[in-house]
């Protein structure tokens, strides 16, 4: 009992250990999470009005060049000299004029696209393919609202040249005002890309968007890609998102939808120049995965710190046991297995106070086995042993109680402890005990006929201040013998007549 009491108490501080440890540890885990988060969260609104920027500069460097095309080739129409080896040159001394202004290799190719949507001209020359530019949203957008100060159109692969853009356009409108065509500035994607890989390298998972309204796409990175035929849904979602939060830039929080498949958070920035919201993007799952990454020290000191702690509990437990083991060898008996005088001696007390403190009466029994010296004269100190074993066994399966409590005094001699219990039910103790030991049988080497009885002395007080420890055992003893002189194979009370027994 006293091992798995002590196996229990050390599973429980275990338990309770693992537990506190673990509880502290997420507490620091979720506050260092928390600050982590904060902090990405901040980078990506940083990291969104930095490539607003950017990209505000690139535009205003494109909307340089149309903004002085644009009049020479509206002059041009009204005097009814527009040629398209003139409108060449006029987009060509565009260039050239801020060539030494403009040192982003972004900006690219002019384009004038007539009323129908064909290109006429370009930086680089005349247009002979005659290539049909129509369905261009900035196209689409101007000729619609030709008073827009300036259209931007979404990712696209320039028929052109092929590379990947996106487009500031204006419209181009006679001295009446009807719609003649637009002229566009391309900004190329890849060289916009370089530009801001080399200025922002804090958040290499993060994604950079630029979007236009109704969900589509100038601007993607790093995954650059023709965005034509993608779905909008997921970028209009996020447009809807920061307008609802109403700023010009800042922060916003993305569960995972049908509209969007990932939980992410999302730092923005608002163009109110160009209509344009640049978003940078990381997913929850990324900023978890990249802090764990990032704490691996504090958790792997967790899981150091947690198996130490096992194996000192463990170390501390074998101890234990070891001790217990130990004591609880020298509270036993080592040939009836029961507790000895020692263990007596070291429970006495307690069961004495609390019969003091409680006020309820204890009892206890004196036991002797009868002619025992001629027993083991007469039978051999081997059986002996065998009836000493038989009689501890029947002590023990009469007193059954949790608080009671039986040794083997000594000898042939053993004693038990009734807390709470009074004479008559001492005495009714005492009966099952001689009747139990007259039952015991015993095998070889003893003889078939070789019997064994006991003589057992009873005491019962309710213990005062007046009383000394010693008594309560000295009255049984004395009782004990006077069952002796009476005859044995019986029980006596202390200071009692004895009854009369059928022997």
């Amino acid at each position: 009992m006293a091992i798995k009491k002590i196996r229990n108490q050390y599973l429980s501080l275990f338990l309770v250990l693992s537990a506190l440890l673990g509880i502290g540890v997420s507490i620091a885990l979720y506050e260092n999470y928390s600050i982590y988060r904060d902090a990405q969260k901040e980078e990506l609104a940083r990291e969104a009005y930095i490539s607003k920027a950017m990209l505000d500069a690139v535009l205003s460097d494109a909307a340089k060049i149309l903004d002085v095309a644009k009049p020479r080739i509206e002059q041009a129409i009204n005097d009814g000299r527009l040629t398209d080896e003139a409108t060449y040159k006029i987009l060509q001394q565009a260039h050239i004029a801020f060539n030494s202004f403009i040192t982003n290799t972004a900006v690219q190719l002019s384009l004038y696209i007539d009323e129908n949507g064909v290109v006429r001209a370009t930086s680089a020359g005349v247009e002979d393919k005659k290539l049909d530019l129509s369905d261009r949203l900035y196209f689409k957008t101007l000729k619609d609202n030709p008073k827009l100060a300036y259209a931007i159109g979404n990712l696209v692969k320039a028929k052109t040249n092929g590379i990947l853009t996106f487009h500031i356009a204006v419209a181009i409108l006679d001295k009446s005002g009807k719609f003649r065509g637009v002229i566009t500035q391309q900004v190329a994607a890849e060289d916009l890309a370089h530009n801001l890989s080399e200025s922002i390298k804090s958040l290499a998972d993060a994604k950079i968007l630029v979007n236009l309204a109704g969900g589509n796409i100038a601007f993607v990175y790093p995954s650059l890609q023709e965005q034509n035929e993608s779905n909008p849904t997921p970028y209009f979602y996020i447009e809807e998102r920061v307008h609802v939060d109403g700023k010009t830039r800042g922060v916003v929080e993305i569960a995972a939808t049908k509209e969007f498949p990932q939980e992410a958070y999302v730092g923005y920035a608002v163009s109110e120049k160009y209509g344009l919201v640049t978003t940078v993007s990381l997913t929850v799952k990324k900023v978890i995965s990249t802090f764990i990454r990032d704490s691996y020290l504090l958790i792997t000191f967790v899981v150091f710190a947690f198996f130490l702690l096992a194996y000192i509990l463990w170390r501390f437990y074998k101890t234990a046991i070891e001790i217990a083991t130990t004591l609880m060898i020298s509270f036993t008996d080592a040939l009836t297995g029961m507790q000895n005088r020692r263990s007596f001696d070291t429970q006495f007390p307690r069961y004495w106070k609390d019969a003091l403190r409680s006020g309820q009466p204890i009892s206890a029994l004196f036991i002797d086995i009868d002619h025992f010296k001629r027993f083991n004269d007469d039978y051999g100190h081997e059986c002996g042993d065998l009836a000493l074993i038989a009689v501890a066994g029947a002590i023990t399966h009469c007193v059954s109680r949790p608080l009671d409590f039986s040794c083997r005094w000594g000898g042939e001699e053993f004693a038990v402890l009734l807390p709470q219990t009074n004479e008559r039910g001492a005495i009714q103790l005492a009966n099952e005990i001689l009747i139990t030991v007259r039952a015991i049988k015993l095998g070889p080497p003893c003889v078939p006929n070789a019997k064994i009885t006991v003589s057992i002395g009873i005491a019962s007080m309710v213990v005062t201040h007046q009383n000394k420890t010693d008594d309560l055992i000295d009255m049984s003893d004395k009782a004990m013998y006077i069952a002796k002189q009476s005859g044995r194979d019986r029980y006596a009370v202390f200071d009692r007549p004895l009854p009369e027994f059928d022997i």
